[in-house]
């Protein structure tokens, strides 16, 4: 039976069929314990229907322990990437790495992240790659974000004059980059693994992104202080990623990440 592909029929109700291909029609039997396989080349295989409920329970078995692997693969590639794109960051706030080099190597953990999730089986609009247009709830949220977000920290900055590299290239680069990897990768993961706990995954994924946040602490502020500069992105990741969700698009988040970025870096910490 090499010829040709081989074709399956199976009901559960332990059938018969017998296929005439030089006959006009079909005959189906439900008469009897086995079922009856014709190929085109037409040659039948009888298997009983012990046989071909255990193949059919071995195939699905197999497919879903290849989807587990890939999954737990994925997962553990993502977070490796996010372990990675925290110490890029830390060394950024640190000063170990400039702001340029910081932006460029920026952009692999979320072109990274994205591909693993694409060879693993998700599809681009699985990790929100897509255009589509922002609902009223979606931009209510992007407002309130944008306004929380600027009220938290520009009230301990002092402006430092305007910046067109800061605002043309640092600020866009640093808002398509994260939300590449957290809400264009490290959500979408989460939300594979705790598939039946969205708000979990929504939650973790916020965690994860305070915490990449964490470089405050190892150039000498208090704890106190690096809690409170975590816990602004921890909301934000909560706004941010509620409306990737809700619409089913990262396009918005960028462009807001970004603009409130080429307000930021207008700035710097005071003192």
């Amino acid at each position: 039976m090499d010829k040709l592909p081989q074709f399956i029929l199976y009901t559960g109700l332990a059938p018969t069929f017998s296929l005439r291909p030089s006959s006009s029609r079909t005959d189906i039997d439900f008469d009897s314990d086995s079922i009856t396989l014709v190929d085109f080349a037409y040659e039948p295989l009888s298997l009983s229907t012990r046989q071909v409920s255990k193949g059919w329970y071995m195939a699905e078995s197999t497919l879903i322990e290849n989807s587990r692997w890939r999954l737990a693969i994925s997962t553990a590639l993502v977070i490796a990437l996010w372990v990675g794109y925290t110490v890029l960051q830390t060394m950024a706030v640190v000063g170990q790495v400039s702001e340029g080099w910081s932006a460029a190597l920026g952009f692999l953990p979320g072109v990274i992240g994205v591909t693993v999730l694409l060879l693993s089986g998700m599809t681009r609009e699985e990790c929100f790659l897509v255009f589509r247009s922002i609902s009223k709830a979606g931009f209510v949220v992007l407002v309130l974000v944008f306004v929380f977000a600027l009220s938290s920290i520009l009230p301990v900055m002092e402006w430092v004059g305007w910046s067109w590299k800061a605002a043309l290239i640092l600020a866009p680069a640093s808002g398509i980059a994260q939300e590449l990897f957290f809400r264009s990768t490290l959500l979408p993961t989460l939300r594979r693994v705790f598939i039946r706990r969205p708000g979990l995954a929504l939650v973790l994924h916020a965690v994860l992104f305070g915490l990449w946040h964490i470089g405050p602490l190892f150039v000498g502020a208090p704890v106190w202080a690096v809690i409170a500069v975590m816990a602004v992105p921890f909301l934000s990741g909560i706004g941010w990623g509620w409306q990737v969700v809700h619409d089913r698009t990262v396009i918005w988040a960028m462009i807001q990440h970004s603009l409130i970025w080429v307000i930021g870096l207008q700035f710097a910490v005071a003192g």
